[in-house]
Parts: structure tokens; C-alpha cells; sequence
């Protein structure tokens, strides 16, 4: 738990104080402003505060997600996703995605949410700094019981978990799950979500080191990857969640029961294409089989969704697995690390 945890009262002004002053006009940020390695080209700097619009809540960031999405924003990585990062240069010079933390000052249309206020959420870009601007509708309030860093990591890999889960692969109460590559972020949420959602079997797919962390989450049972092959079950599934993409498509599709789904989440990577082939592929091989599988999609922003993640973490049906926590002068190697796509659940960063 972290100070924040913990609110402070505002002054006269609607400001609230900062060992009795009032908001700075500068704070330290990770920055970067060109493609590369994370250790190359991300630095803090003092940048200005961002300004507040009418709709919007400026939050005194108190934990920042490191999500495989940043890493992506940071390196232009694959190439061809490019036209949606920043052709030449990047769109965005703050990397976070996701943050957790108190509201400081709101924009005169806001009336949502108020000073004081612990929130959590998505944020257009910025997370790793002392403070963040985002839209107040992105942003829902972390319940009693949950800390700043756990509400932290309930953004993107907790909204991607839930709706793969959910809206893409359509599971429902009874259900058997096959959740591959179950120990990062997003898949560590999927296996907790999966028994949220009425799966009646969870099998977990994970490295050794990883495999406590998958039972303790609900998976009824643990596949470790180095010792046993997943295809050796004789199993099948009524929905693949496949978040590490490390089996071709003719063998996924062996795992998958006669009108079941396959939800491909991610696979591996290259500088160029990959994964594009197999995210174009994936609907065209399924096409002509009892078995389906949803075009690949990116886990959509919901307030909706986000206050059902809160719920769940208040009632403790979800518990994110936190690994590691950077401090911002460590950003560049937080995300040079989530770079080698070997996470252990999330990890954060503290400003």
C-alpha cells in the first residue's frame, strides 16, 4: 500500500495541498521522443504539468502499470503497426497506459468525480510521471480494500483478459478453459476471470517458476510447459485463450472441442510482420470447422468493464500478481525488461 492509499484533505481553492502548497507547474516524467530500445531512448526529465480541460481530472499518479502496450509505443514495434503509432515519429512521449492515484484539481464540467478521490484507469498516454491529465469518464474510483498499486494494474491487461474472455470468446457458466501462457499479466487475469465468469476447468499453461501463482489464481490445473507438452492431454477445450500464440494453428485447433472457440490474444513477435500473418490467418483457418474463432481484436476502453473489475477486486475474486516495482528513474529498464515477454504478472511503477 502506498501513501496515496491515504488522502489528504483540499483547501478553500477546491486545490488540493502538497505540503502546503499548491499543485506545481513541473514534474518529472519518463520522456522519449524518437523509436528504440527503451534503455536508448526513454530519460526523466522536468516537463510541464499538463493542462486541464473542462472534462477532464488531473491525478497525482501514485502507481503506473507496465504493460506489454508500452513497449510497443516506446520501440514502433512491429513495423507494421507503424501508421497507427506515429509513421515517423511517435504519438505519444510519455509511456504508461494505465495508472492508479488521487484526483487533484477537475475540470469545471466534472462532477463525477471530486479531490480527493482514489482513482484508477486508462489514460491517453502519460502514466509514468508525478502527474496525469485524463478524461474523467475514464476513470472510476478504487474501492475500499484495494490499493493504489493493485488498481493499478486493472487497466489494459485486466480489460483485455475479461473481454477475450467474455465478448470474443463468448464463454459462459460451465465451460472448460485452456488459458496458454497464464503467467504474465494478461494471462494471469484470464485465469482468475475464467472462474469469475462460471468456468467449470481452468488448465493453465506456464513456465515452472510460474506455476504456484497459476494455482493460487483458480487454475484447476497447471501445465508446466518445460516438463509437459500441452498437446499430450488428449484434452479439448470449449475455449482457447491463447496468449502466448506458441502452437501452430493446425495443433491449436486440436485443443479446441467441436463448437468451441479460439481467442488468440497475442503470439510471437519479429521487427517487421509478426504477428500479422497469424492475426490475418487465424479466422480463415477456423473458417470451414464446427470451431470458432473471432478476427483479432484489441481490448476496447469501458468504464463499464473497469467498475466490474473493481468489484472484483474488492470481493477478492480477482488479485493481481505483482512482481516488481520500478521507481521512475528506473522506467527505461521496467519496460526493457517487459520487453523480453517473460513477465510474472504486472509489474508498476512508482513516480
Amino acid at each position: 500500500m502506498t501513501d496515496l492509499d491515504h488522502t489528504t484533505a483540499t483547501d478553500a481553492t477546491g486545490t488540493a495541498p502538497q505540503d502546503g502548497a499548491s499543485i506545481p507547474t513541473t514534474m518529472r516524467a519518463a520522456v522519449y521522443d524518437r523509436y528504440g530500445p527503451p534503455e536508448q531512448v526513454v530519460s526523466v526529465r522536468t516537463v510541464p504539468v499538463p493542462e486541464l480541460g473542462a472534462d477532464d481530472v488531473l491525478v497525482r499518479v501514485g502507481a503506473a502499470s507496465v504493460n506489454a502496450l508500452d513497449w510497443h509505443l516506446v520501440t514502433g514495434l512491429p513495423m507494421f503497426a507503424r501508421p497507427t503509432l506515429g509513421l515517423r515519429h511517435p504519438k505519444r512521449h510519455v509511456p504508461g497506459a494505465d495508472m492508479a492515484g488521487v484526483v487533484e484539481a477537475v475540470g469545471a464540467n466534472v462532477t463525477r468525480l471530486g479531490i480527493g478521490d482514489r482513482v484508477f484507469g486508462e489514460v491517453p498516454g502519460g502514466g509514468f510521471a508525478e502527474f496525469v491529465v485524463a478524461p474523467a469518464d475514464w476513470l472510476v474510483p478504487v474501492p475500499e480494500g484495494v490499493g493504489i498499486e493493485q488498481a493499478a494494474t486493472l487497466g489494459v491487461a485486466a480489460e483485455t483478459a475479461l473481454q477475450g474472455l467474455r465478448d470474443w470468446g463468448g464463454l459462459r457458466p460451465g465451460q472448460r478453459v485452456l488459458v496458454n501462457g497464464a503467467s504474465g499479466g494478461v494471462g494471469s487475469f484470464a485465469v482468475q476471470l475464467a472462474k469469475a465468469l462460471g468456468a467449470s476447468h481452468v488448465t493453465a499453461v506456464c513456465s515452472t517458476r510460474n506455476v504456484e501463482a497459476a494455482r493460487r489464481g483458480g487454475a484447476d490445473r497447471v501445465v508446466d510447459y518445460t516438463r509437459q507438452d500441452v498437446r499430450s492431454l488428449g484434452d479439448a477445450f470449449d475455449l482457447f485463450f491463447d496468449n502466448a500464440g506458441s502452437l501452430t494453428l493446425r495443433d491449436s485447433r486440436r485443443l479446441v472441442a467441436p463448437k468451441g472457440t479460439y481467442v488468440m490474444v497475442t503470439s510471437p513477435k519479429s521487427t517487421w510482420l509478426r504477428p500479422l500473418p497469424r492475426m490475418l490467418s487465424v479466422p480463415f483457418f477456423f473458417a470451414f470447422s464446427s470451431q470458432h474463432a473471432p478476427a483479432f481484436k484489441v481490448a476496447s476502453r469501458s468504464r463499464a468493464d473497469l467498475e466490474l473489475l473493481a468489484r472484483l477486486a474488492a470481493s477478492g475474486q480477482l488479485s493481481p500478481v505483482l512482481d516488481r516495482r520500478w521507481s521512475l528513474a528506473e522506467a527505461a529498464e521496467a519496460l526493457r525488461v517487459q520487453g523480453e515477454f517473460h513477465a510474472r504478472g504486472k509489474s508498476v511503477v512508482i513516480p
